[in-house]
């Protein structure tokens, strides 16, 4: 059972680490924005967005290791990873209404339409069985979206993740002290 104090303390490292964690969801989703004019960012994205779960796990094993002498149960492991990740989409989904709200003035929804318009892009739809004009159609429906619609998904999607990432690295962060 954990107690009031070390409950307050799980979770101010949760919030801290979740700063780091949000901090690097926003330079993958720059990186995101960024390849839509230059490809080359494509690899920093996939970089950050893939960096996540060893992240999280180095945060777990630095939480568990440095702060809980090297013990913790799955439960505290599971909630560990879901607060941090929970604050990590808070500050993602804050930066994605920004970003949509101030900054971006239709341009990436205006970039997604020019590249789909694009003859070798229309062939892989084509080639995979999709109507252009079926694309077409759905970017314009979401494009119409409001800016806290986007960050509520991803949110969502990030607490979804966070559960997610908490019941498996919670399974394998878990450790008993030895006696």
């Amino acid at each position: 059972m954990i107690t009031p104090t070390e409950y307050i303390q799980l979770k101010a490292f949760a919030r801290q680490d979740g700063v780091i964690l949000g901090l690097i969801w926003i330079a993958a989703f720059a990186c995101f924005i960024g390849s839509m004019t230059d490809s080359s960012l494509q690899a920093g994205f996939v970089l950050f967005l893939l960096s996540t779960p060893i992240v999280v796990f180095y945060m777990l094993r630095h939480y568990r290791d440095k702060v809980l002498d090297g013990s913790i149960s799955f439960g505290r492991a599971f909630t560990f990873i879901s607060f941090t990740m929970g604050y990590a989409s808070l500050i993602m989904a804050a930066a994605t209404f920004i970003y949509f709200h101030f900054l971006d003035n239709g341009a990436f929804f205006g970039t997604l339409m020019t590249n789909i318009k694009m003859p070798e892009v229309q062939k892989t739809f084509t080639d995979a069985g999709i109507k252009y004009e079926d694309i077409e159609q759905q970017l314009a429906l979401i494009s119409q979206s409001r800016p806290i619609d986007f960050a509520f998904s991803v949110f969502t999607e990030g607490l979804l993740a966070a559960f997610i990432h908490g019941a498996i690295f919670g399974l394998l962060g878990k450790k008993k002290r030895v006696s």
